[in-house]
């Protein structure tokens, strides 16, 4: 199935295969995308939804002089526009960090299956909350964390999320992401995240090796990050395999 990944580890299994296929059958089309392309753009007409097959993407807000400051990310079985179903346009920029592959879906196939499938309706509106949800603890970890626990909590929450799709392989993962990216996650100087993923790496809570991050102490990690997965709403409290 292309859309496999939807809501993986988050209730999907209260969809029937039925109900899988009909999303399935609702894919207008399938495209791969180049690294720092946008996906969509702030005030444009957006009349298709587009799920994230492989690869990660971004949301990002701009101020007035460009400067940008990424307000979540998007991994695969993500929905990365769904809020424009309503809407018809987004307030923020859309943008792919890795190569990505996508399945795109018209807003009024969208509404026809919620009409047909109020369990549907109910997985695609629990998509959008899951959004918010990340975006609230974003906006928290900012505001109230110290820098080592920005960065430590947002590899515990990527950990979580890819290992609910089944790309956590020996708790490690592929992680494109530079040091910029993870700067503009946390809202700290290349400077700074460079200071404090080498902290950490000193601390022996993960490696990395060719842009693969494999965790090492996944409670020592979640301890200094204050992380709890509950916002993520898992179908378990945390990874299978964490050490």
């Amino acid at each position: 199935m292309i859309s496999h990944k939807f809501l993986m580890g988050r209730g999907r299994d209260q969809l029937s295969i039925e109900e899988i296929r009909m999303i399935e059958s609702k894919i207008s089309n399938v495209i791969d995308v180049p690294a720092r392309e946008p996906l969509a753009c702030r005030g444009e007409e957006v009349v298709k939804s587009t799920l994230l097959l492989e690869g990660f993407a971004s949301r990002y807000k701009n101020d007035q002089t460009g400067a940008r400051q990424a307000v979540e990310l998007h991994v695969p079985g993500d929905f990365v526009d769904l809020h424009a179903l309503p809407l018809k346009q987004l307030d923020h920029d859309i943008i792919t960090i890795s190569e990505v592959k996508v399945a795109t879906f018209d807003h009024q196939d969208l509404m026809d299956i919620s009409q047909k499938s109020p369990r549907l309706a109910n997985a695609l509106w629990f998509s959008t909350l899951l959004d918010a949800a990340i975006n609230r603890k974003w906006i928290f970890s900012h505001g109230r964390h110290r820098a080592e626990a920005r960065i430590a909590n947002f590899l515990c929450e990527i950990y979580v999320r890819l290992d609910m799709v089944g790309l956590v392989t020996d708790n490690a993962f592929h992680f494109p992401l530079t040091q910029p990216d993870i700067g503009e996650i946390t809202g700290l100087t290349g400077v700074h995240v460079n200071r404090v993923l080498r902290w950490l790496r000193n601390r022996g809570l993960f490696v990395v090796d060719k842009r693969r991050i494999q965790i090492l102490d996944y409670d020592g990690l979640a301890k200094l990050g204050e992380f709890d997965p509950d916002y993520l709403f898992p179908s378990f409290a945390r990874p299978e395999h964490a050490p």
